[in-house]
């Protein structure tokens, strides 16, 4: 009886180990996702939605806003055509899920850039879009994006986040 246990327990260790290990995403695979043009950004952090309380016999805390679990309609969906944009620039906004950066844009260039520390450098140049003109992505070799957009009348917003694969 102790030997089939001991079978088991080996066996489910094995497939554990497997669906861990092939799980993990190649920067070849990366690149080549950022490269074709088609790929998602979906943010989990907004840099400038920061709030702080100062608790009593504390020093301050940050927190944001931005749901615990990213909700992957959050971020840019970066197609050949255009950029799908959905992204919160307020505080009030993220606690209420309405994000004023609800954009599409179908006039864009694309520069890519690839960087002497192995992270890929993306800037879409709008064409279309009045509030927004520039939006730079940072793209490291596990997949963490940080990313900024910028606006004629608007200081950068600073997201970080992730390419879903």
């Amino acid at each position: 009886m102790r030997k089939i246990n001991l079978t088991g327990w080996l066996i489910s260790m094995m497939l554990i180990t497997i669906t861990c290990t092939s799980s993990k995403v190649s920067f070849e695979e990366i690149q080549n996702k950022i490269y074709s043009n088609n790929f998602t950004f979906v943010a989990k952090n907004f840099e400038n939605n920061t709030s702080y309380t100062v608790p009593a016999g504390t020093g301050r805390m940050t927190q944001t806003n931005l749901p615990a679990q990213p909700d992957e309609t959050i971020g840019i969906q970066v197609t050949h055509d255009k950029l799908i944009i959905n992204l919160p620039s307020t505080d009030q906004e993220t606690t209420i899920n309405k994000y004023s950066l609800n954009t599409t844009s179908e006039d864009f260039t694309v520069a890519r850039k690839d960087l002497d520390n192995g992270n890929i450098l993306i800037n879409f140049f709008l064409n279309d879009v009045k509030d927004l003109n520039l939006i730079k992505m940072e793209v490291e070799k596990n997949g963490k994006i940080d990313c900024s957009l910028e606006g004629p009348n608007q200081k950068p917003l600073l997201y970080t986040g992730y390419l879903k694969m």
